[in-house]
């Protein structure tokens, strides 16, 4: 019984320190009040809305080594339009490859799979006509993208929307980020666009495109310990 109760808490540890990631469907991310002038640099209004982590990687590809690479966005918005500020640190960019899918770059979807502009990182320039204007420009750490999105927007009202990286190494594209792990579908697929919330200033914890049950997992399983354990002084005393 005791190396069952050990195995038990050695397992709730390890649980409790693993961040299982899983897609939430409902995912909501927060535009919050703000202009910004389009030119790849991050504007102070930028500074009022959330950092949105980029984090869930997809679409590995057997044989090349995920890297690095890492990126967060920020959105605005005013009466006339949605402003979106994309910042990717990426050491080494790759544009070799002739699909263009397939070279460092940002693609960002409006309401449908279909209403998308993509930018690329090294020769900055961008495709499609969603937004009215984009700027891409290179840094010493990666890359910035900037999109304008006409927009008709309302206080309290929402906007589906998806943002994807993808990351190209050796003349591919080796994975692609995302802030939700079924992201990687949302080429061919609606269902899985998130939520833009246009709210009057930042939430404490707004709704995000993860959920991590390693805590919960962990703590299930201290309570389990502790129930064999509790059992167990029972049936001594009787």
């Amino acid at each position: 019984m005791k190396k069952f109760i050990v195995l038990v808490l050695s397992l709730a540890m390890v649980l409790s320190f693993t961040a299982t990631v899983y897609a939430d469907p409902n995912a909501t991310w927060e535009a919050v009040k703000g202009t910004a002038a389009v030119d790849g640099v991050k504007d102070d209004a930028y500074k009022n809305a959330p950092e949105i982590k980029m984090e869930a990687v997809s679409d590995t590809v057997d044989g090349r080594e995920v890297d690095d690479t890492k990126a967060s966005f920020w959105v605005l918005y005013d009466a006339e339009a949605i402003y979106f500020f994309v910042e990717v640190q990426d050491s080494a960019l790759d544009d070799t490859n002739g699909n263009v899918w397939e070279k460092d770059s940002i693609e960002l979807r409006i309401d449908n799979k279909d209403n998308l502009v993509q930018a690329f990182a090294v020769d900055e320039t961008y495709t499609g006509s969603v937004a009215s204007e984009v700027k891409v420009l290179k840094t010493d750490k990666g890359y910035n993208v900037e999109f304008k999105v006409p927009y008709a927007t309302a206080e309290g009202s929402t906007m589906k929307f998806t943002m994807q990286v993808n990351c190209a190494k050796d003349g591919g594209r080796n994975h692609t980020l995302h802030t939700n792990p079924d992201l990687k579908d949302a080429w061919q697929n609606n269902a899985v666009f998130e939520n833009l919330l246009f709210a009057s200033a930042a939430s404490v914890s707004p709704k995000t495109g993860v959920v991590s049950y390693g805590l919960v997992y962990g703590a299930g399983a201290v309570l389990c310990a502790l129930g064999v354990i509790s059992l167990k002084g029972k049936r001594k005393s009787n």
